[in-house]
């Protein structure tokens, strides 16, 4: 079954994870996915990898499943050529290149509508393309700090200058991907294309509306992880029925509260409510995760364990919904990735080709898409300009 976007052809002059990832979410809709890269390539496929891994990083291949990879030395303008013929072959470009780069190379949007008015343009930049920090690199770590998302960690975990776990490139890149649906659809109205900017620091302030609400109005969100019997489990008591009211009172062995005027009906429960959520907390923290679970999630209180990533990697919930795939890479052997999560009922996405070996496609893209002979293609190599 094709996938939804089986029609779109994008090329992907993005790197590390932000840029990636918004084309690993396209890629898994279907899209073609040509990804340049220099001929050292995309410095992520060896990012906190020994230097003797012999195999590229697990980021790199989660990130860039169904891409084709071609090696342009963009210092050379016969390279640059190259790409520019490639790019008017394609709907989508995406970059998450410094400010100016891809001007320098001749290949920003301005030159490009001018030959390609239909040509969908995106980019990231840490701080966007105007305001005082517009010129200044950016990297995850900075991106959640300048965001606030950082010091909201520390204040919930009263752990500060520790590392905080962050979205600072996911949230850029599901933004760039969600605004190249946008233009592609817009321009099914107007036959034009459109540039498409994505500030990383605003994307991570987007996806922070709860941290938000705390600030504006000094009101707690959520529920802070308890302690029970082997770790922590999530709970935030809910409204619960009469019927779920007896069914708790039997699991706390408290029969004797159902007829208890405190809690006898939902309002006298909502009026009580911390002394139920004391009850079942005191309960709970004599109980395994497992039980606890078990035992609650039936009643109409919200809650669930909290698990480590290797718990989560064994969770059947997940197995059985086929939330991780596992293949067989060619040089990092049995790899464990994570499926695509969008479900289509008629277009599913899924991942057809693993992560691709440095320019493993740069011949095959060449010579079918801009038609170039063996000779051409071995004097290139020669050249220097592709690999």
């Amino acid at each position: 079954m094709s996938g939804a976007l089986e029609d779109i052809h994008i090329i992907d002059f993005t790197h590390i994870l932000n840029g990636p990832f918004c084309t690993m979410l396209l890629g898994h809709l279907g899209a073609e996915i040509i990804k340049i890269e220099p001929p050292v390539g995309d410095s992520f496929r060896t990012v906190w990898m020994p230097k003797d891994a012999g195999h590229d990083a697990w980021e790199f291949l989660n990130v860039n499943t169904n891409k084709k990879s071609v090696v342009l030395n963009l210092k050379e303008p016969a390279a640059v050529e190259l790409a520019r013929q490639l790019i008017l072959r394609s709907d989508v470009l995406v970059e998450n290149f410094g400010l100016g780069t891809m001007e320098r190379f001749g290949l920003g949007y301005d030159a490009l509508k001018s030959i390609h008015p239909r040509l969908i343009y995106a980019c990231s930049r840490g701080y966007g393309e105007t305001g005082p920090y517009a010129s200044y690199g950016n990297n995850a770590g900075t991106n959640n700090g300048m965001a606030g998302w950082t010091d909201t960690a520390w204040e919930y975990s009263g752990a500060p200058g520790t590392k905080a776990l962050g979205i600072g490139d996911e949230a850029a890149g599901v933004s760039m991907a969600l605004g190249i649906l946008a233009a592609l659809h817009a321009r099914e109205r107007t036959g034009e294309g459109q540039r498409i900017v994505v500030s990383m620091q605003e994307a991570v302030l987007g996806f922070m509306t709860s941290s938000l609400h705390e600030h504006f109005t000094g009101n707690q969100v959520g529920s802070q992880p308890f302690q029970v019997a082997d770790g922590y489990f999530t709970l935030r008591v809910a409204e619960v029925s009469d019927a779920g009211w007896a069914k708790l009172t039997h699991l706390l062995g408290r029969e004797e509260l159902i007829d208890d005027p405190r809690f006898a009906t939902p309002a006298a429960r909502h009026q009580h409510a911390s002394e139920v959520n004391t009850m079942v907390r005191s309960w709970a923290s004599e109980h395994t995760r497992q039980e606890v679970w078990d035992g609650l999630r039936d009643l109409g209180y919200f809650g669930g364990p909290v698990h480590s990533i290797a718990e989560v990697l064994q969770d059947p919930h997940l197995r059985e919904r086929n939330a991780f795939t596992e293949w067989q890479h060619p040089t990092a052997g049995a790899t464990t990735l994570v499926s695509p999560w969008i479900h289509l009922s008629g277009t599913p996405a899924g991942v057809h080709d693993q992560a691709p070996a440095l320019g493993q496609h740069t011949d095959e893209v060449l010579g079918t898409i801009l038609g170039l002979s063996a000779e051409e293609l071995t004097d290139l190599h020669a050249r220097g300009v592709i690999r």
